[in-house]
């Protein structure tokens, strides 16, 4: 069966703004902290490019002088927009595996991308064979222990990000469907709380270096307050920003 892509032209986030996300700004200072500190130009791997937002924003800051951009995604609707910008881009399905020989990467950013696949087993394998060795993974993913979904299981509402629908978030969603700004999945399969990130990168060779917890930009402007408060504790912030180190 064909994979279903969500963010194609009639599908989710096709407005978003050029500005980073707050897990993205998160995430731009790990991946940017783990270039500095390679003694080459980096060779970077963005998972889930999109239209290639974030490698414009880094490659921008940290120059193009040796260094290497590449993005994958298997929507061609914003790959079709992402090979407007001067870096490789290629489509591909990473839950069948990384289109790259081993070692070949110095850092791995892939955003939201983990929980839109059937075997994230494979897909941190992967991320482990394509980096070489000290190379660095950071990964963005929905927290399933957000500070609102602790709440939502006790009333028995479906978590926000778990998704069990193909046609609209509203199912499962209760009173807080009519909250909803888009009602259009997303594609979610698999969440993650804290341990279970942890645990799966390390299980397959890599050492966590940070823990960060993110915004989500979906939350309602009253409550964008407590979401950032809850982003001092990544275990029940909305979004887990982890870097990990290939051992």
């Amino acid at each position: 069966m064909r994979l279903i892509d969500h963010y194609g032209a009639d599908g989710w986030g096709i407005d978003e703004p050029s500005a980073l996300l707050p897990r993205q700004r998160l995430a731009y200072q790990l991946v940017a902290d783990a270039t500095r500190s390679r003694t080459a130009p980096a060779h970077v791997l963005d998972i889930g490019c999109g239209d290639g937002t974030f490698l414009h924003h880094l490659a921008k800051h940290l120059g193009d002088a040796g260094m290497t951009y590449v993005g994958l995604d298997y929507s061609e609707y914003q790959l079709t927009k992402a090979r407007r910008l001067p870096y490789e881009f290629h489509a591909c399905d990473v839950g069948e595996g990384i289109p790259l020989p081993n070692a070949s990467v110095d850092v791995v950013h892939a955003a939201e991308v983990i929980e839109h696949l059937y075997n994230p087993d494979l897909f941190i394998e992967e991320c482990a064979r394509v980096l070489r060795p000290g190379g660095e993974l950071v990964i963005t993913t929905p927290n399933l222990h957000a500070w609102y979904n602790r709440a939502l299981f006790v009333a028995g509402i479906q978590p926000v990000f778990h998704e069990t629908s193909t046609r609209s978030t509203e199912v499962g969603a209760g009173a807080l469907g009519r909250l909803k700004q888009d009602k259009r999945p997303v594609g979610h399969l698999r969440l993650f709380n804290r341990t279970a990130i942890l645990d799966l990168l390390r299980r397959e060779g890599f050492e966590p270096t940070a823990l960060l917890g993110a915004r989500f930009h979906g939350v309602p402007g009253a409550l964008r307050w407590l979401d950032a408060m809850f982003c001092h504790r990544p275990a029940m912030a909305s979004i887990l920003v982890v870097g990990a180190r290939k051992t």
